[in-house]
């Protein structure tokens, strides 16, 4: 008996002696805050446990054989550390890992973005947060594959335009679908959102994860999460940022006053010269463009934000300041931002939360921007303007010199008001006030089973005020105009959601729900003449008013959906859904309609035969097929609306008539999708996607030429079809990856053929009068329709332009335009990053290109013609001008006329460095003596630094078939610190 106790107590020994208590906390190496909910594994075994509030750990019972503990987090790179007393463990946020990046903002639960079927990209907040610009959305260029991202002015406020895998429809959108933290927004709420606000953007492309939106996803959806408290401390953090902007490229060089003296002279040797001479006497030449463009705009932006965890609550609090002016007079964005994300556990099983956005937008504009070919749209007077004219009077000195004087109100040899003059008496106010966001209550009765309900609300009220002051301009009585705009959209979501394992291998979420959109819109407008006081200009002090404008706008949207998903071990994927919308907008016999999806994923290294195979980190195939609608577009086409069409009497009375057909079988555009794709990571370095598909839009919306005796010109119909079809591939690369250093390169392109494959009407072609473009069936939507030159005869000077059969003729003839085989919207776009991190010091990268691109550059038509000498200026390229038989030039002679042909059509491909970020992140030895300061980054920001393009217009960037006139797209730099306590 003594033996076997004896025995006893040495066998207890020796297992206490075999088994320890591990202790330690884990990090973010980021800001140092506590990760919570971090998985601590000790390395083959299934001994484990989470992180607490404060980041902290205990691993009891683990045997002395152990050497490794397994540290992973979503979002965050996973580690192997060596088990040791006290440990730190400091995580690195995760650059490309599937498993580890969340996707949030979609019906149901978060999704680790490898577990979704579907094509899906997810770009950072580090991506977004320090841009200078006012629109967040502007930072998306080049991040993610068949995503073709479009700032096409550098006016503050300018939104962004968007398209996913080509244009899907001819007369709709061509949008994605917004949704902000769960509920659908505008693209209007971009420039209400604080960038700093912003966790992540996400992409979904295929029909797997978008169908479930059914008619609102045709062109993609992007899923927009705010920030959210991460730590039982508050976290404080304050961030400030000073910059300037300038033009981002130098425009044609324009004619100095002794060279355009010189052309003029060629052009119309018999011409007045008098003041040009007199000019050239007194030594004036003056660069417009200098004059009126700004090479150091302001721009200031400060954040402050509190979050964290506490009782349970998860709480971010943020409030911003935006105040950036224009490279232009009179333009400028002042914008104030308000954000509260809030949530909480009731009880275990009730959770609430509100996530609501407050901004108030103020614009200063000027008038005339938009008015390409107007003397007074400043892009367009800068290069138009002559260059013996000065904005100052001159005073003639007695020594034969010259001073300036004051600003002259009226360019007197150009006939036309000074701008700046035009600004100050005709001030154009526009303001905006918008609330945004949802609330939601979640209930989990049972486990695996989520009941939410959500409600969202995005609201707008905007003002427009406009005067026109009466004291000296054009000798005529004052005016004034306002309006006023309110939107709203109401959006009510039901789901029930649930979620279950069969032995832990047979995984099972199954989502149903319910969900109404109202959309509400209306304005008001009026104007007056008559105002007779520079003072006095409001609208109650016009003695003359005008007819005054009005509108009402409503739809309402029903919708009921379903989604099923299955995986086996991780290893095999399905999923499907289910979705049917009815809405107001369309005819009484086609007010519902319903969208589909089917995909499957395979984990392949999951496989036995890839499960040990070390240089393969992960490969996934995938494969989805569904469909989805768009019902994006102007007007309301269904409701034979009535419009006052005239002020005229018919007996006795005012008459209304029909502005719009009705049509009861208008429908909603629907769009077929098929998409095949795999994921891949080598040696846990080098990731690799690819993803093909296929994108067929029938029924297109679009608008159809009636006969005249119908007594309406044209009216709405689903008549239409086209095709994209494309590729694309992704890929990065972590050079260095260590303790001390980070070195990563990534790169992604997209190649889409877009073809129309079916008009109205039984048509083949028809085309699009005033534009140069033209739609026909096999050909791509976008493509040119233009006359083509070939160039000059270096002989007489003269022009030479194809025919129809492909034959030189100096004949230009309209009837002989063709395709030119180039297209308005780039087939090939994508971009390419770095990251290095050393020792708290960091640099980003991030370029963007597009190829293949084509725009008219319609500036040229009035600065490189001839008959506009002596009304307009000239670029240099005029001194190239013909005249001389064997001369070889692209500029023909005096008597060869200009036409909108082939020779104003530029390839406007662009490659662009989009954004430099270099920062240094104090090191925590020095922060600790503080006391306080538990984080300071300082950083300096460029945005469109460098551009390669052959495009001589304004801006490649811009999203259109022309460029005239144009607000110059700009070049930021900005400097900025960002505490955090």
């Amino acid at each position: 008996m003594l033996l076997l106790l004896t025995c006893c107590i040495i066998g207890i020994g020796m297992v206490m002696a075999q088994t320890s208590k591990v202790t330690g906390k884990v990090l973010s190496e980021e800001d140092g805050e506590a990760v919570i909910g971090a998985t601590v594994m000790v390395k083959g075994t299934n001994i484990g446990t989470v992180t607490d509030a404060d980041g902290l750990f205990s691993l009891s019972n683990v045997p002395g054989s152990a050497k490794e503990l397994e540290v992973s987090y979503v979002g965050m790179e996973a580690q192997i550390v060596r088990i040791q007393p006290n440990l730190t463990i400091r995580m690195r946020t995760s650059s490309e890992m599937l498993d580890e990046v969340l996707i949030t903002g979609t019906y149901g639960s978060a999704k680790k973005l490898g577990s979704m079927v579907g094509s899906v990209a997810a770009v950072k907040s580090e991506k977004i947060s320090n841009r200078p610009s006012a629109n967040f959305a502007d930072a998306l260029q080049g991040q993610v594959a068949g995503l073709q991202v479009f700032t096409s002015s550098g006016e503050p406020s300018e939104n962004v335009s968007m398209r996913m895998r080509g244009v899907g429809s001819i007369n709709s959108s061509t949008e994605p679908l917004f949704i902000l933290d769960g509920s659908p927004i505008s693209s209007g709420v971009f420039t209400a959102l604080n960038p700093s606000d912003i966790e992540n953007v996400t992409i979904l492309k295929d029909a797997s994860s978008t169908s479930i939106y059914g008619s609102r996803a045709a062109n993609g959806v992007v899923v927009i999460t705010s920030k959210r408290g991460r730590g039982a401390k508050p976290t404080v953090t304050v961030k400030g940022q000073y910059g300037f902007s300038q033009p981002a490229l130098p425009t044609s060089e324009m004619m100095n006053t002794t060279q355009y003296y010189n052309l003029w002279k060629t052009v119309n040797p018999n011409a007045d010269f008098s003041k040009i001479e007199n000019a050239m006497r007194l030594g004036i030449s003056t660069d417009w463009e200098d004059y009126f463009l700004k090479d150091n705009a302001p721009t200031w932006q400060l954040d402050a934000s509190i979050s964290g965890i506490a009782n349970k609550t998860n709480y971010f609090i943020s409030a911003s300041h935006y105040d950036a002016d224009g490279v232009e007079p009179a333009s400028g964005m002042r914008r104030e931002t308000l954000r509260s994300n809030l949530d909480t556990k009731v009880f275990d099983w009730l959770r609430v939360g509100v996530n609501l956005g407050l901004s108030y937008e103020d614009w200063e504009t000027n008038g005339f921007a938009g008015s390409g070919n107007s003397w007074y749209n400043v892009s367009t007077l800068s290069r138009w303007a002559f260059p013996f004219e000065t904005p100052y009077e001159v005073i003639e000195n007695a020594d034969g010199s010259i001073s300036y004087g004051k600003r002259k109100d009226l360019l007197d040899l150009l006939g036309v008001w000074n701008p700046y003059y035009l600004l100050e008496n005709q001030p154009t106010e526009k303001n905006k006030i918008r609330l945004f966001g949802n609330m939601f209550e979640e209930i989990t009765p049972i486990k695996g089973l989520t009941l939410r309900a959500s409600q969202a609300m995005d609201a707008f009220d905007y003002r427009y005020r406009y005067r026109n002051k009466p004291a000296q301009y054009n000798n005529y009585s004052g005016s004034a105009q306002e309006s006023f705009q309110r939107y709203s959209s109401f959006t009510l979501t039901n789901t029930a959601e649930y979620k279950f394992d069969i032995d832990k291998l047979h995984n099972i979420t199954a989502l149903i729900g319910q969900e109404a959109i109202i959309y509400d819109g209306s304005s008001f407008g009026v104007s007056v003449d008559g105002i007779t006081d520079d003072r006095l200009t409001l609208i109650s002090h016009g003695t003359t008013f005008k007819k005054p404008s009005a509108d009402l706008k409503k739809k309402v949207m029903n919708s009921f959906f379903a989604r099923a998903e299955y995986n086996f071990d991780e290893k095999y994927y399905l999923d499907a859904s289910y979705r049917t919308d009815g809405s107001s907008l369309f005819g009484v016999n086609n007010r519902w309609a319903s969208f589909f999806s089917v995909g499957a994923m395979w984990n392949m290294k999951k496989e036995g035969f890839l499960y040990d195979v070390d240089w393969l980190s992960d490969l996934r195939l995938k494969a989805s097929y569904g469909t989805t609608g768009n019902s994006a577009f102007e007007g309301d086409p269904y409701y034979p609306a009535l419009g006052l069409v005239g002020t005229g009497n018919y007996n006795g009375g005012q008459y209304f008539a029909i502005s719009s057909v009705q049509n009861d079988d208008l429908t909603w555009e629907k769009q077929k999708t098929l998409n095949i794709g795999f994921n891949s990571r080598f040696f846990n370095r080098l990731s690799v996607d690819f993803d093909f598909y296929n994108k067929v839009t029938e029924d297109m919306l679009m608008t159809i030429p009636f006969s005249y005796t119908t007594g309406h010109g044209s009216g709405w119909g689903n008549i239409g079809s086209m095709f994209n079809r494309g590729i694309e591939l992704s890929a990065s690369y972590d050079i260095i990856s260590n303790k001390d250093m980070f070195w990563s390169v990534s790169a992604n392109i997209n190649y889409n053929k877009n073809e129309i494959t079916e008009l109205f009407g039984g048509r083949d072609e028809y085309v699009v009068a005033n534009t140069g473009l033209k739609y026909e069936v096999g050909k791509p939507y976008g493509e040119f329709y233009y006359v083509r030159w070939v160039g000059v005869d270096p002989q007489d000077g003269q022009q030479i332009w194809l025919d129809k059969d492909g034959n030189e003729t100096k004949v230009y003839d309209e009837n002989n335009a063709a395709y030119t085989g180039k297209q308005q919207y780039a087939p090939w776009s994508g971009g390419f990053s770095t990251r290095f991190d050393w020792k708290g010091f960091s640099v980003n990268a991030d370029f963007s290109f597009m190829l293949g691109k084509y725009m008219i550059d319609n500036d040229r038509y009035f600065v490189e013609n001839p008959n506009f000498v002596g009304q307009l200026n000239q670029t240099v390229e005029m001194e190239n001008m013909w005249t001389t038989p064997g001369q070889v030039t692209d500029i023909a002679a005096v008597n060869s006329p200009r036409y909108f042909d082939t020779h104003l059509l530029e390839n406007a491909s662009f490659l662009r460095l989009k954004n430099l970020t270099i920062g240094y992140n104090l090191p925590q030895s020095l922060l600790r003596k503080t006391g306080f300061i538990r984080g300071l980054r300082v950083f300096a920001v460029g945005r469109n630094l460098l551009t390669a393009t052959k495009y001589q217009g304004a801006d490649p960037e811009v999203d259109s078939n022309l460029q005239l006139g144009k607000y110059p797209n700009t070049r930021q730099f900005s400097f900025g610190a960002e505490f955090t306590f």
